[in-house]
């Protein structure tokens, strides 16, 4: 689809469209920050969740049962009756968690109010589109709208999107296209932190982190091509 199919696109507009994609890419950076702060709180949550729940002291192993017969004091026995485990560093341990579980949902709900944000800024682009060129808004329609609601849109529509050469048009299904990811990665983080307890095992922890890290709904080319496009 070229320039005969979607007209002319004033020059205000691409303006305004390009200024309201400056604002939406600003608040997709603090979106990234967020999920910095939040793999953070994730890997201690991990750290903490390992310390409160390492084994105890194999008491039967010849090096040990040597050392705890040498130094049986009182100390000695009330550590051993406390399951060879320290009461402070245990709550030491669930303080930490406690922390990591409320830092996640500070995190989310921060994340939360900035997708609300992107979504008003994308909702924004298309409106003033509309209001300048009917033919972009049936493109757009079609092409990104429908998918994105329906959770259809693939890789290959995007690429089709960013060869349309009005710039206002590729900033708005630029800012559609990555709101969706953003969307998806952010149901994928509230997921995760509703699921962490105490009895969330480390095979689990370990493959949150690593969901959490990869961010499969994000698409980097999609994210370096709208980087590309600032300024």
């Amino acid at each position: 689809m070229g320039n005969k199919e979607l007209g002319k696109i004033p020059l205000t507009t691409e303006s305004m469209v390009f200024s309201i994609f400056t604002e939406f890419m600003s608040r997709t950076a603090k979106i990234d920050d967020l999920v910095d702060a939040g793999k953070r709180f994730l890997m201690r949550f991990d750290q903490e969740l390992g310390y409160f729940r390492r084994p105890q002291i194999n008491k039967n192993l010849n090096a040990v049962s040597e050392i705890i017969k040498c130094n049986m004091t009182e100390r000695m026995k009330s550590y051993l009756n406390a399951s060879c485990t320290h009461s402070h560093q245990n709550v030491q341990n669930l303080s930490q968690l406690q922390n990591c579980i409320l830092g996640l949902q500070d995190i989310l709900k921060k994340a939360k109010a900035l997708l609300d944000e992107s979504r008003c800024l994308a909702e924004n682009a298309y409106k003033v589109l509309t209001e300048a060129d009917q033919n972009a808004l049936g493109f757009i329609q079609e092409h990104v709208v429908g998918p994105l609601e329906n959770q259809t849109i693939s890789p290959e529509d995007q690429v089709e999107t960013f060869d349309v050469e009005e710039k206002s048009v590729s900033y708005a299904t630029m800012m559609m296209v990555i709101y969706n990811m953003l969307k998806l990665d952010y149901t994928m983080q509230e997921k995760i932190v509703r699921s962490l307890s105490l009895t969330t095992s480390l095979s689990e922890l370990e493959t949150y982190c690593q969901m959490w890290n990869l961010r499969p709904y994000v698409d980097d080319d999609v994210m370096r091509h709208a980087w590309k496009s600032m300024p």
